[in-house]
């Protein structure tokens, strides 16, 4: 097998994997697959596909933390407590679109 066809089959391994609503490593547990070398593929495609080549997948950077104070309301109604436990909060009215992305971005990260 060639570099480019090995890479096609590693390509078709991720993209199933993502496809599949399994995490990697149940997916990997029915496949008899090495974890490891899934993610390692997954974290190559990513930063080929960002085109940063940095193996960060386009994550790198930085992010501004604002304090909230614990009392007051998120516009988006939409509250992450990570300290002894992770939580997230609803509050009535909260908006589904953030919820959603807040959601694919803590399954992006556990992946």
């Amino acid at each position: 097998m060639t570099r480019a066809e090995n890479a096609e089959h590693w390509r078709g391994v991720v993209t199933e994997q993502k496809n599949s609503g399994l995490s990697v490593a149940a997916f990997c547990r029915e496949r008899s697959l090495k974890m490891a070398q899934v993610l390692r593929w997954r974290r190559h495609f990513a930063a080929k596909d960002a085109g940063t080549g940095d193996g960060t997948g386009g994550m790198a950077g930085f992010v501004e933390l604002v304090r909230q104070d614990a009392t007051a309301a998120s516009p988006s109604g939409v509250s992450i407590q990570v300290g002894e436990r992770i939580s997230i909060r609803l509050s009535r009215g909260f908006d589904p679109a953030t919820l959603k992305a807040v959601l694919s971005a803590v399954r992006e990260v556990a992946a």
